[in-house]
């Protein structure tokens, strides 16, 4: 499998693993900044300075420049190049707790891509699934929630509240901060497709 990590204007931190990095807009200085070799520096870099650009240039393979009038975001132009790079996995950082309207695009850009995208950042881990069987660990992560943006038919077990065949729909909100009580937790997913976000307190600084 080959995985790229994108990073956003918000990055604060960055799984250690091995991908390709890529760079959308402002997140491309921060990769640069933290000397960071990156495959793509893609975006419409309306919030870098051209001092800033340069050290883009000086650490990006490929720059992409965008018109910064546009119909989608950063985090989705720089989702399309990197799908169209023929990576099969890509994890996003930096996608949340910035604007809330652009961090409810990305949870929808998740949904969009079940099992291809994920949102990481230190206090949550999001992905997206279709219909089957999928173990979760009982580990760091310690909260899972489930939601869909359609509707689902679910079964939870070894969870804190298990499930059997229950119906999703977008307005349900009860399955929020369950956990894992016996290792492994069980979701399976009868009908639709369900948002997985795992989730853990904000960690002291």
């Amino acid at each position: 499998m080959s995985t790229a990590l994108i990073a956003l204007r918000l990055t604060k931190s960055l799984p250690e693993i091995d991908c390709d990095y890529i760079g959308a807009d402002y997140g491309a200085f921060v990769l640069a900044e933290n000397k960071k070799r990156m495959k793509l520096a893609v975006g419409d870099f309306d919030s870098v300075s051209p001092e800033q650009m340069d050290l883009i240039r000086a650490f990006a393979d490929e720059v992409c420049v965008l018109n910064p009038i546009k119909d989608d975001t950063d985090s989705e132009s720089a989702l399309s190049h990197v799908l169209a790079l023929g990576y099969d996995h890509v994890i996003m950082c930096g996608a949340l707790g910035g604007r809330s309207d652009h961090s409810l695009v990305n949870l929808r850009l998740v949904y969009l891509h079940p099992q291809v995208l994920t949102l990481y950042d230190e206090n949550n881990l999001i992905e997206a699934y279709e219909k089957g069987e999928y173990s979760f660990a009982k580990d760091e992560w310690k909260y899972i929630s489930f939601f869909t943006f359609d509707h689902a038919k679910i079964s939870l077990t070894n969870m804190k509240y298990p499930l059997n065949g229950r119906v999703l729909t977008p307005l349900d909100l009860y399955t929020l901060s369950n956990e894992v009580e016996k290792d492994p937790g069980i979701l399976k997913i009868h009908e639709g497709r369900v948002l997985v976000i795992r989730s853990r307190d904000r960690r002291k600084q």
